[in-house]
């Protein structure tokens, strides 16, 4: 090997490099490095210069390629005998105790994993996908293991589906900017209403407003925990509530119709939850046939498109009085379906009406639910969910 003089690129405190040398096709750069005898030797757990080494070892780790080269430091440290903190590896700029690899590799593998996957960051680096984790997931911690919320007032909350049978996570956003301010295992009201109550005081009194689906565990959660924050229902669940509504009642009708009512309603399941003006040209006379032959679906269409304009009232007073109307035109029909979707909006009209005041919703969420699961898909899943969860925080901060 040749020897050659490059310790300038590593300015390195506290320790001396006593040798430097490379392979002769250059595909190897091997760097020795000591502890500098002139400084006493720092504890990592409290910071403080001890006398006493208890032993000295040498280990190999990683240092960022030079010029297409791999560069393998020969690390000699000591176990220092603190008197606070017992026995204790010294603490050194250039790396973290125990590490592999020096901090500006772990800073290099963490920056290539925000737009690679494990498996080519790996293959890049010559590192195992398993180190090449625990690196990333180890700088993520550092970044976005507790995320501020001093400045956030208005939030948004939603779930989404992780896996089949019913695996779900809740992601909290800040309404404002869409930052993901954490991610919760399930959506049960105990781990939400366990995150909230872990916030301070202040940072949950600040809260103003938070938009959210009718869930029962979200709405519990807050209302304990954040009672002066007003819960605010997003309008597109609302309206996919009742056009879960009205598939029920085309499926019913489908089934009580003659042969010929059959063959015109068949297909006609998207035909009724969309919107007037995004029907195809094509459809519209089938559209039109099936609701002048079926008087209730007819009815159904119109309390869809009727529905919609409630989110346009600004006045509380107002929206209430509409709400009021169109839940009496739903109860006129006398449908048991239609009757109990009336209640569960008067059950839940405070919630609705709060979208005067805080005209907010989930748009964002939605928006970031795809973000997780392109995050998800990439990896092909993530078993490490606290790894998959600081994933999805850096995908959403700036």
């Amino acid at each position: 090997m040749s020897r050659v003089n490059i310790s300038t690129l590593f300015p390195f405190l506290r320790v001396k490099i006593s040798e430097i040398c490379s392979s002769n096709d250059g595909k190897l750069t091997l760097i020795k490095v000591q502890p500098d005898q002139r400084y006493k030797p720092v504890c990592s757990g409290c910071d403080r210069e001890v006398d006493r080494v208890h032993s000295v070892h040498t280990r190999a780790i990683r240092d960022m390629p030079m010029s297409g080269s791999t560069v393998i430091i020969y690390y000699t440290h000591r176990i220092v005998r603190c008197p606070v903190c017992a026995l204790k590896v010294e603490r050194h700029n250039f790396i973290r105790p125990y590490a592999r690899v020096t901090n500006r590799m772990a800073a290099y593998v963490h920056s290539l994993c925000q737009s690679m996957t494990i498996s080519a960051v790996s293959r890049h680096t010559g590192l195992g996908w398993d180190q090449i984790k625990r690196i990333d997931k180890a700088e993520l911690k550092k970044k976005y293991d507790r995320v501020s919320l001093e400045d956030v007032d208005i939030l948004c909350i939603d779930e989404i589906s992780i896996k089949k049978h019913h695996h779900y996570l809740t992601v909290l956003a800040d309404q404002e900017t869409g930052r993901v301010l954490t991610v919760i295992k399930t959506r049960s009201y105990e781990k939400v209403a366990a995150y909230l109550q872990s916030l301070p005081r202040a940072v949950r009194e600040q809260i103003k407003a938070v938009a959210m689906d009718m869930w029962d565990p979200y709405i519990k959660a807050f209302t304990q925990w954040c009672p002066q924050a007003a819960i605010v229902f997003d309008p597109f669940h609302v309206i996919s509530a009742f056009s879960r509504v009205i598939d029920k009642i085309r499926a019913e009708q489908y089934r009580k119709a003659d042969a010929a009512g059959k063959e015109l309603m068949k297909r006609s399941r998207f035909l009724l939850l969309k919107n007037p003006q995004n029907v195809k040209k094509s459809r519209r006379p089938q559209l039109k046939a099936i609701l002048e032959n079926n008087q209730l679906l007819a009815q159904v269409y119109m309390l869809k498109d009727y529905l919609k304009r409630l989110w346009h009232y600004r006045y509380r007073k107002s929206a209430a009085k509409f709400l009021n109307y169109w839940c009496s035109l739903a109860e006129e029909t006398g449908h048991r379906l239609l009757i109990n979707f009336a209640k569960t909006l008067k059950n839940h009209i405070h919630g609705i009406l709060n979208h005067c005041k805080y005209p907010i919703n989930t748009a964002r969420l939605e928006g970031i639910n795809n973000k997780i699961k392109v995050i998800k898909r990439t990896a092909f899943g993530y078993r490490d969910l606290e790894y998959f969860k600081l994933k999805i925080i850096q995908s959403t901060i700036k």
